[in-house]
């Protein structure tokens, strides 16, 4: 049973596919301890298809703002069921770690991902009534924030063989004029944009836009074009 769970654990460093020779890792010059703290990550023994995972990926390229500063060029991947940043790190005497990210100073990450990018903040950094403890997508717009709670929920298996699968369970919110907004459909929105109420329908009818938790990218084809 112990050398099954050592090779389950093997196996998963592997699948990870982290690149241990990573010179980016996000350690300060001025100050080497400053990620150090992060405690080890340790692959759980169960079987996953990295449906928790951001993008389902797990070398993510991008940045990191630790403490106020950003660390550029990195390769980490974005657990959304348990808020976490793993990074491969070097250690004092250069050997390496995979560590989860600090969250007590962990503010949010940037991810570039072929021509699309994706920013995150600590929910406390966008808006008072946002979680500090949670990370959110947010895209910025002249006079709006569009607000991305992305999360994902572990369907329990009763056979343990069987990959475990994560539902999605995103939430949406925009902040205009410092006020945060909960968006669930398409009503929200046009409550928002009640001046241009029939011109935003055609707008979603014409570009079968679904303006949903389970769409969320959605929202920011209609408020790139209809900006307030």
């Amino acid at each position: 049973m112990k050398t099954k769970l050592i090779l389950t654990n093997l196996f998963l460093l592997i699948l990870l596919g982290f690149n241990l020779k990573t010179s980016g890792q996000p350690l300060s010059k001025n100050d080497i301890t400053t990620i150090i703290n992060g405690k080890v990550w340790a692959p759980k023994a169960s079987i996953s298809s990295g449906e928790q995972l951001f993008l389902e990926k797990l070398n993510l390229k991008g940045s990191i703002l630790f403490k106020g500063i950003q660390f550029d060029n990195l390769e980490f991947s974005y657990d959304i069921s348990t808020e976490e940043i793993i990074t491969p790190v070097e250690m004092f005497d250069k050997t390496k770690k995979i560590i989860i990210v600090n969250p007590c100073f962990l503010e949010g990450f940037r991810i570039l991902d072929s021509s699309n990018e994706y920013e995150f903040l600590r929910g406390d950094l966008l808006h008072p009534e946002l979680s500090t403890r949670e990370y959110y997508q947010f895209v910025q717009f002249n006079a709006l924030k569009y607000i991305i709670k992305r999360k994902k929920i572990k369907n329990l298996k009763s056979d343990p063989s069987v990959k475990s699968q994560y539902l999605n369970s995103n939430s949406l919110f925009i902040i205009k004029d410092d006020e945060l907004l909960t968006i669930n459909s398409k009503s929200d929105i046009l409550k928002i944009f009640s001046h241009q109420k029939k011109e935003v329908k055609r707008f979603i009818r014409n570009k079968k836009l679904k303006i949903s938790p389970r769409n969320p990218m959605d929202a920011t084809v209609l408020l790139s074009h209809f900006d307030l």
